[in-house]
């Protein structure tokens, strides 16, 4: 699994961390029952502090994605059932108002955001496609 963080992106790096684990299993990458790296193994390839890595493994376990096995590690848990609607719709917005934040910085108009949505979106029912 490979993460790429962005240190003068604004977002927390622990949160960097949850998204990319969060998109790799949205991307069928990561499935259920496969092995996390260990809190050290991933401060290390990220160069980062073994701290931020507790924060973002809370984080999943919180939000049901993973849980962790008393001396054996981190696992991706089964495919939780969807949140009800108005739930997914407020979870959604937030992460969308926080992409727009994000591509405004960078210059880029909401037209170029949703051209590149439209081709992730592609890119991901293939992916599954061919499952």
């Amino acid at each position: 699994m490979k993460i790429h963080l962005d240190h003068h992106s604004g977002e927390p790096i622990y949160r960097q961390i949850v998204e990319a684990i969060k998109f790799e299993v949205a991307r069928g990458k990561l499935t259920d029952g496969d092995k996390l790296p260990s809190l050290r193994e991933l401060a290390n390839s990220l160069g980062i502090n073994m701290r931020t890595v507790v924060k973002a493994y809370d984080e999943l376990v919180h939000a049901g994605l993973v849980v962790r096995q008393q001396g054996r590690g981190v696992f991706i848990t089964a495919s939780q059932a969807s949140l009800p609607k108005n739930r997914r719709r407020a979870v959604l917005t937030d992460m969308l108002q926080r992409l727009m934040a994000e591509a405004n910085r960078l210059g880029a108009s909401g037209e170029e955001v949703q051209d590149i949505l439209e081709r992730v979106v592609k890119e991901m029912e293939a992916d599954h496609a061919h499952k």
